[in-house]
């Protein structure tokens, strides 16, 4: 038991030196960080041409706000100039569009009527001539050569 408290003891301390040690080296880096901005904004403060950059970021500054104080007030103005014009043409555009649709199906309607009445008698004769071409070709005993060409013995069939 004494052995098992001295090896607990022993890793406890081991981990509260470790701990101490991360802090340490902690602090030393936030203690670098701080005296290097702390240096920095000495320089700044003590440059001329720092000093006029920043006095022309601040004039940029201003006069963005300004300008967007202009456009802000202009557009409350024209604000419900938008609202009737979006109010005005909704209906219109919408109207439009339904006329446009309609117009579109009345097309496709056409369309496939004009198809119908192209395709179907155009099947109709193909296969009215195809059939009087099996006829021909039967009658004249063409058939009989066409099926005999296909086989490739050299037998007769019976």
């Amino acid at each position: 038991m004494e052995t098992q408290i001295a090896i607990f003891l022993a890793f406890t301390s081991v981990t509260l030196i470790f701990n101490a040690f991360v802090i340490w080296y902690a602090y030393k880096a936030f203690t670098k960080a701080s005296t290097m901005v702390t240096n920095t904004i000495r320089d700044v403060e003590k440059s001329d041409s720092a000093r006029a950059w920043l006095k022309g970021m601040e004039v940029a500054s201003a006069s963005a706000v300004s300008v967007t104080e202009t456009a802000r007030a202009q557009l409350v103005h024209v604000d419900p100039v938008f609202a009737r014009a979006q109010a005005k043409y909704e209906f219109k555009l919408a109207e439009i569009d339904i006329q446009l649709e309609k117009a579109f199906d009345t097309v496709l309607q056409h369309t496939e009527k004009a198809q119908r009445a192209l395709v179907r008698p155009a099947n109709r004769i193909g296969a009215t001539i195809a059939g009087v071409r099996e006829v021909v070709d039967f009658l004249s005993g063409e058939s009989d050569r066409s099926q005999n060409a296909d086989d490739a013995s050299s037998t007769q069939k019976p």
